[in-house]
């Protein structure tokens, strides 16, 4: 048998070059079955998750959009609860002050007569008014602790103070460049010193001095409107720190403030009650609507890769038998060398152009021409 089929004409070559290029044909359509199997797959996960993030999404905004309309409600609320209580606050204010003003008006009356009576008194005894002053019994008749304070600060003012502006302006301005600079600005220290100290003197041996009766008649008026003063900001305190605010009539801003209160307890409610039913049921309603929407397409897609998988199974099936038909009608004669379609070509090719006549003259010839 295989003697007769090395004897074989061209026919035998060509019956083999179609056998084997049926099977190449084969091969390419699996090829181009694989091909759209991995790109459909990879469309198919790219079409998944796109369903899935669209479901993410439109969860995510429609929540958003529930929570901002609530959230809207609340602050509206917050904002109107804000304005009541400034007014309550306000309206409290005015009535404590009010209240305030009636409980210290016999003290704002005695402090205005006191004032009355040390200006008729100075005026009477020929008193420079400067010295009804405050500023005036922390200089020269100093006693309490504020006064002292003064005192001190005024000390510093114009024993340090003053002299050092008078030495910085004598330095830079007055006599900058005078070779005698030192000696004039010694000198202006001094004479700003001096007359300090001589106003000082002549304020205490003018004024006070002459005038210490009414001045000591003056301190007494001053220290009384003082502890007035006192008594005035003492009661203040006391109905600052008083709890009980049903005597300034603020009941409508209260009543107001409850109902805001109810309301914002209403929404907060709702707000929450919409949320658990958007988990519970609208969640679940969105992504039905996105599904039914999109996964006809996905399992169309699906039964597409299923059809190409079970081409690609008939053709790995029908390469595989075509392999062991080419192998068992072929390879035992022209050997597996020979089984391809480019070999056979070559081989046909010798015998049409008159090389060899025979199948194993053309097998003889081409592995003489060292093929």
């Amino acid at each position: 048998m295989q003697d007769n089929v090395f004897n074989e004409n061209v026919d035998y070559l060509y019956q083999v070059q179609t056998d084997l290029e049926a099977v190449e044909q084969l091969k390419r359509e699996l090829a181009e079955y694989s091909n759209q199997e991995k790109n459909l797959k990879k469309a198919i996960a790219t079409e998944e998750k796109s369903i899935q993030d669209e479901i993410v999404q439109t969860i995510k905004k429609r929540k958003s959009a529930i929570e901002k309309a609530y959230d809207e409600q609340i602050d509206m609320n917050k904002g109107k609860t804000r304005s009541v209580r400034a007014k309550r606050d306000r309206a409290k204010s005015k009535r404590v002050d009010a209240r305030v003003e009636m409980e210290t008006a016999d003290l704002t009356e005695e402090n205005r007569q006191l004032q009355v009576e040390m200006k008729t008194l100075f005026k009477a005894q020929h008193v420079p008014g400067m010295c009804r002053s405050r500023f005036y019994y922390s200089l020269f008749m100093t006693k309490r602790f504020s006064e002292i304070l003064t005192l001190i600060l005024m000390v510093l003012v114009a024993f340090v103070g003053l002299p050092s502006l008078v030495y910085y302006l004598s330095t830079q301005m007055f006599f900058k460049g005078n070779a005698s600079v030192t000696l004039f600005t010694t000198l202006s220290v001094a004479l700003t010193l001096l007359i300090l100290f001589v106003v000082y003197i002549v304020m205490v041996n003018v004024i006070k001095i002459k005038h210490y009766d009414v001045l000591l008649e003056g301190r007494a008026i001053i220290d009384k409107i003082a502890a007035n003063k006192r008594q005035m900001r003492a009661i203040r305190n006391t109905i600052n720190k008083d709890k009980d605010e049903s005597v300034y009539g603020l009941d409508k801003y209260d009543d107001k403030l409850a109902e805001l209160e109810n309301e914002l307890n209403q929404i907060s409610e709702e707000k929450q009650t919409a949320m658990t039913q958007f988990e519970n049921e609208t969640k679940q309603l969105l992504t039905n609507e996105v599904n039914d929407r999109r996964l006809p397409q996905l399992e169309a897609m699906k039964d597409n890769v299923e059809e190409i998988e079970k081409q690609i199974a008939l053709l790995e099936d029908d390469i595989m038998n075509s392999d062991l038909a080419i192998t068992n009608n072929y390879g035992a004669v022209l050997g597996k060398e020979f089984c391809t379609p480019a070999k056979v070509a070559d081989l046909i090719s010798l015998m049409e152009d008159g090389t060899a006549d025979t199948v194993s003259e053309a097998i003889a010839a081409y592995k003489g021409a060292g093929r």
